[in-house]
């Protein structure tokens, strides 16, 4: 029988921001930053067009993302309330009145063996955490590499963002054995 641990485990957040001008991306980063903390990698910004016309009829043709790293690991147990917040986020730099978002947020976490990602949206890979919210694994690490799962999206697989989700992955192992010194 595995013992119960009282302490739930951490992780380094995550965020993928999509954006259609700079100056809204500025806006959120100083709230998500303020949330978050001190971000320790910024992916490269590009287009969503490249992978998914999904988002244009919400935001246009000139949407753009950026994933986005933080220093300081997240207990777990609390981490999935970070989409709840990144929802009244994306309607405050929107139009609260009339329900619409300008910008999208998507909050998830980075741990040595997992990326995953928040939702709203519930089916059949992800798991309930509470308040509305479900968390997807959206890739393993193993054998010295990311394996996407059969729903992880194009964009996180694309070679820019894997080789930046790996040196991230090796930051925050590397964070983890400093603080254990």
């Amino acid at each position: 029988m595995g013992q119960i641990r009282k302490l739930s485990p951490k992780a380094h957040p995550f965020v993928a921001i999509m954006f259609p001008n700079d100056e809204l991306y500025d806006k959120a980063l100083i709230e998500i930053q303020n949330w978050f903390g001190e971000i320790i990698g910024k992916g490269p910004i590009f287009r969503v067009l490249d992978f998914t016309k999904y988002y244009e009829r919400e935001f246009g043709s000139e949407l753009k993302k950026q994933f986005i790293v933080f220093k300081e690991p997240y207990d777990l147990e609390k981490l999935y309330l970070s989409k709840v917040w990144s929802n009244e986020l994306e309607l405050k730099l929107g139009n609260r009145a009339k329900n619409i978002r300008y910008l999208n947020i998507d909050p998830g976490y980075l741990a040595p063996s997992k990326f995953v990602l928040y939702s709203s949206k519930d089916f059949s890979h992800r798991i309930y955490q509470g308040n509305g919210i479900f968390a997807e694994l959206t890739m393993l690490f193993m054998h010295g590499d990311f394996k996407k799962m059969d729903w992880t999206y194009p964009d996180y697989m694309s070679t820019e963002n894997l080789n930046f989700l790996k040196k991230m992955r090796t930051e925050i192992v590397s964070l983890s054995r400093n603080n254990k010194d």
